[in-house]
């Protein structure tokens, strides 16, 4: 795909619409914080990685975080340089060209759009169990994940402020339920008491089943890239966001570990195989045991986690496509923003609309639980080849534009392993082949690239409908002008920029 874009168009600079100075570190922390979904992404996964790994499932979520500092590297520096909303497809716009960054824009915001989607009907779905169980409630999932979606909306439409006010309470909570009932199985232990052993490599019962659990712990991480489609948001982006992005990861990080360690110990690191095969999620079990019946509590933190993940995804997707569509590489209604909230109102219905759409079509059909695992295994194959692209555009980006600040660990090093770690998750997370429906991932994947490439080639490519390109890596005009990045870039790299 060629860089090369047109010299008869004059460079002009991007505007914004959004609220900008809105944000604190706080507030673009809590944006990926919550986009990971901490609790749903280990009380969901502990029995698997258990399955896998055994005693050193702990071990695992640490290999997956080291990982994933890698593939930080590289983004951090991309933020501070290019604070846009529209994230990925600005950074790899301007290290690869503006065909590869539209698909790459594209991947992520038709990807991230959906999301929503399967976090609703899965917490829906967990909802219409724990309550028609054990309280005689018998509401159906689909009306929990309609009254879910529709807070989305109603977060997204009237502001970024009000979302990231939900995100720093629901996302404190779940972390708080989290790590309590982490605590007090370590002051409660299980059969085999307090023990490190699950940190210990030698533990590991077999080296394919423990990759095989880094592989879904990786991508348990994932989400910490959304504070990117803040930036312009921020009250000072080209400092909020990089610190965002590492922030989010080693709050996390330590969230996933000592809850792992914590949820093992308190089950018993001697019956590990009961709570990998435990058919009713294991931080269920542990709460109505060390919480005398209190796992309510962790379903109520499990709802905020979903809620709160699909919060965050409305906010980081209509932003993508807002920034995209400045650029007129998607339609100029995409742009249309609420003039009071200062919100991408039109992206906002037509994303939450997609997700309804999807979640009651789809889900209605497959059932929430085959909808949440097919779309979460499409976004796998999704996030691959964005985090592959932005690798290699980061090393472009600083080797070609900002050559001072090249760094070989940072731009070489670091995106060789990331990069090596997500083709080998590629590779396990098709061979063998998965059963139906997560069998059709990899093509729901295909038509997420195939509707990108008909968009590319049908509309941005025509006589008369290139001049988007010329403003694909563009940084916005944002009102702060003395912290936009731009007033600090060497001459030769504004120029390469507008």
């Amino acid at each position: 795909m060629s860089s090369s874009t047109p010299t008869s168009v004059p460079p002009v600079t991007l505007s914004t619409n959004l609220s900008t100075n809105t944000l604190g570190l706080g507030g673009v922390l809590m944006q990926s914080i919550a986009q990971i979904s901490p609790t749903l992404g280990i009380f969901y996964t502990i029995a698997f990685t258990s399955s896998q790994a055994g005693v050193t499932a702990p071990l695992t979520y640490l290999a997956a975080f080291l990982i994933c500092l890698t593939l930080a590297a590289p983004m951090v520096g991309l933020a501070r340089h290019l604070p846009s909303a529209g994230g990925l497809y600005t950074y790899v716009s301007a290290g690869l060209g503006p065909r590869t960054g539209f698909l790459t824009g594209w991947l992520y915001a038709a990807s991230v759009s959906i999301v929503p989607a399967a976090l609703a009907a899965f917490t829906g779905s967990i909802l219409e169990n724990e309550l028609s169980l054990k309280y005689g409630i018998p509401i159906p999932w689909w009306a929990y994940s309609v009254v879910i979606l529709l807070i989305c909306f109603a977060c997204a439409f009237r502001g970024i402020a009000i979302s990231i006010r939900f995100l720093v309470v629901m996302t404190c909570f779940e972390i708080a339920v989290g790590l309590g009932l982490a605590l007090t199985g370590l002051f409660n232990p299980g059969p085999g008491g307090v023990n490190v052993s699950g940190f210990n490599p030698v533990n590991i019962p077999d080296s394919s089943g423990f990759f095989l659990a880094v592989v879904l712990s990786i991508f348990a991480f994932t989400g910490f890239e959304s504070a990117a489609a803040v930036g312009e948001e921020s009250r000072d982006p080209k400092r909020i966001v990089p610190k965002a992005i590492i922030g989010s990861l080693l709050l996390i990080g330590v969230f996933y570990v000592v809850t792992a360690w914590g949820l093992q110990i308190g089950w018993g690191t001697d019956d590990v195989a009961s709570l990998a095969t435990s058919p009713t999620a294991p931080a269920f079990v542990l709460a109505d045991r060390l919480w005398n019946g209190g796992s309510i509590i962790v379903l109520i933190a499990l709802v905020n986690s979903g809620l709160g993940v699909c919060i965050a995804c409305t906010t980081s997707a209509t932003r993508t496509l807002y920034g995209i569509a400045r650029t007129d590489a998607l339609p100029a209604f995409l742009t249309t923003t609420h003039p009071k909230f200062r919100t991408p109102v039109t992206a906002v219905v037509l994303q939450s609309a997609v997700a309804m759409a999807v979640c009651l079509g789809a889900g209605l059909t497959l059932g929430p639980i085959n909808l949440f695992n097919l779309l979460g295994t499409a976004g796998t194959f999704t996030y691959i080849p964005i985090f592959i692209l932005m690798n290699v555009a980061a090393f472009r980006f600083f080797r070609k534009r900002v050559r001072s600040e090249f760094s070989i660990w940072a731009h070489a090093i670091a995106p060789v392993i990331s990069t090596a770690a997500l083709l080998l998750i590629g590779y396990n997370s098709i061979v063998p082949l998965p059963a139906f429906p997560v069998l059709l991932a990899p093509f729901v994947a295909a038509t997420y690239l195939l509707v990108g490439l008909v968009i590319l080639f049908g509309r941005n490519l025509r006589p008369g409908r290139r001049q988007w390109m010329q403003h694909a890596g563009e940084l916005p005009d944002i009102d702060d002008t003395s912290t936009t990045p731009q007033a600090s870039m060497p001459a030769p790299l504004k120029e390469n920029l507008s």
